[in-house]
């Protein structure tokens, strides 16, 4: 069974709109990396799980490796899905191994109550005016969803066009190729009133003095950060074939 390795994961390209880590959230995640290069699982999984609720998607997938290995807390499948599947929507392509292993094990039942759990929290965040939650919840409907659901798809990326997201007016054009043309007016018109009700801004940048110098202006590539933890002695390793 290969080993796994957590790591510190250079966050994705963002929007203009987005807010890049504060120097206090990048010294946050380094002390988790430390912990779990010291083997103190259970606080490695505490400084994870405080950033993953704040939809850092690096920490959700370190935290969902923990969890999926059973370090710092019993193995709990569940949780460890839960914080995959919001990880790989935030683009970390490595999720996609672990939510693969997880819905193989799992009972129908539980995967589909995991699946709201996940559209619920991207609800949530799109409530709060969290604009990075409105392309990751259009993909929801195509890539975590049991059958993607074209048509709400259509709606949140049409809306994330609006607002000059980057990568999502392809997607919505791939989207609308899927609806019927009979339902196009309807999903329009569903996608204004949504528009409409939010009354979406653009979220303020943060200041310079918050903000780790290590990082880029929001909209370009961050350097990242290159903390990274040994294979050969900090890999997290699961107990059953097939799992993490």
């Amino acid at each position: 069974m290969p080993a796994l390795v957590i790591a510190t994961l250079a966050l994705p390209a963002l929007p203009v709109a987005a807010s890049m880590p504060t120097k206090a959230e990048n010294a946050a995640f380094s002390a988790a990396v430390k912990a779990v290069k010291d083997r103190n699982y259970a606080q490695a999984i505490k400084l994870f799980e405080a950033q993953a609720k704040q939809a850092r998607h690096d920490a959700q997938y370190n935290l969902a490796v923990l969890l999926n290995a059973g370090k710092g807390r019993p193995r709990n499948y569940v949780e460890a899905l839960y914080w995959a599947w919001q990880a790989q929507l935030g683009d970390i392509e490595a999720a996609a191994d672990i939510v693969g292993d997880i819905t193989a094990i799992l009972p129908p039942k539980a995967v589909d109550d995991i699946r709201t759990r996940v559209g619920d929290t991207l609800q949530a965040r799109i409530d709060k005016q969290d604009l990075l939650a409105i392309p990751q919840f259009a993909r929801f409907h195509l890539t975590v969803l049991d059958e993607p659901d074209y048509t709400n798809a259509y709606i949140w990326y049409s809306i994330a066009a609006a607002l000059n997201m980057p990568e999502t007016i392809d997607a919505r054009d791939e989207a609308e190729g899927e609806i019927e043309d009979k339902d196009l007016v309807k999903a329009q018109m569903k996608t204004q009133e949504l528009f409409d009700k939010y009354e979406f801004k653009p979220m303020s940048s943060p200041k310079e003095s918050e903000q780790d110098p290590g990082q880029k202006p929001a909209g370009q590539k961050p350097a990242g950060n290159n903390e990274q933890i040994s294979k050969t002695e900090q890999s997290v390793k699961g107990g059953k074939s097939g799992s993490y």
